[in-house]
């Protein structure tokens, strides 16, 4: 699978989208609308650099995040505020099909790095994967 080499907005999204419709194929899903709970990774055997401690610190805090569903947009927004740096990797998996609502969680690492340095190369969205349940 060939590595990203170029990260902005646009492209996130359409892997995070990309992703979720992973999902709503494999499981059979039917919804219209989504929501994401994103939820931060802390990896205690990794060290953070600084912009690593902004993310843990300012950025995914639990006043940020906790009890709060976010729109794509509003969530590729959130994730991308140091751009070109992203989260190393995101597991996007299932939480809940309400009416016609898929929500989904975002287990994202708080590492932050340069599109070539990305996990998950080998779906063709990375950072992202969609995790089985």
């Amino acid at each position: 699978m060939r590595r990203t080499t170029h990260m902005d907005r646009t492209i996130f999204r359409v892997h995070l989208l990309s992703t979720l419709d992973e999902i709503k194929i494999r499981d059979h899903l039917k919804y219209e609308d989504v929501s994401l709970v994103i939820e931060p990774v802390f990896e205690s055997d990794k060290s953070l650099n600084g912009a690593d401690e902004i993310m843990r610190l300012v950025v995914l805090t639990e006043d940020n995040v906790r009890n709060r569903r976010f729109t794509v947009d509003e969530a590729v927004d959130l994730l991308c505020w140091r751009l070109p740096l992203v989260p190393l990797w995101i597991d996007v998996s299932l939480v809940e099909v309400v009416r016609n609502e898929g929500v989904f969680k975002l287990a994202c690492s708080l590492r932050l790095r340069k599109p070539t340095e990305l996990l998950h190369t080998e779906t063709g969205h990375a950072p992202f994967r969609a995790d089985f349940q």
